[in-house]
């Protein structure tokens, strides 16, 4: 399969993502397939399901009309299993939790993405750059 491609037309938004964390582990898929749609297909590694849950920082956000000087930043997680439909890859999320209610708010209002309000804390290191 190939990756996606961009679709056409202006961004609804921008952002930038930073300091991620990948953790995958392998989920039985009759397990998974309870929790997933009829209509997308489990994408498998290795004759694998795997669920996901990533954390990460997200900065420069804002909608496609609002000026820069407007961006926030929040911090993210989100619970996730890889899939297709009609043959294109995509991502399924169980949850998505932000630290921005404007964000839940507007990903629930805008795309009916399953956000949820939360709090978070990241701390960096002098080494590392948050």
């Amino acid at each position: 399969m190939s990756p996606a491609i961009r679709p056409a037309g202006n961004p609804q938004g921008f952002q930038s993502w930073h300091t991620m964390l990948f953790l995958h582990w392998p989920v039985p898929e009759d397990a998974l397939r309870q929790l997933v749609p009829a209509e997308l297909e489990l994408d498998f590694y290795d004759d694998t399901a795997y669920l996901s849950l990533v954390l990460f920082g997200m900065q420069g956000v804002r909608h496609r009309c609002w000026p820069r000087p407007l961006c926030f930043q929040f911090l993210e997680a989100n619970v996730r299993t890889y899939v297709h439909r009609k043959g294109v890859p995509g991502i399924y999320f169980f949850s998505l939790d932000a630290t921005s209610r404007l964000a839940v708010r507007g990903a629930r209002m805008s795309w009916s993405l399953p956000y949820y309000h939360a709090r978070m804390n990241m701390t960096c290191t002098e080494e590392e750059t948050c």
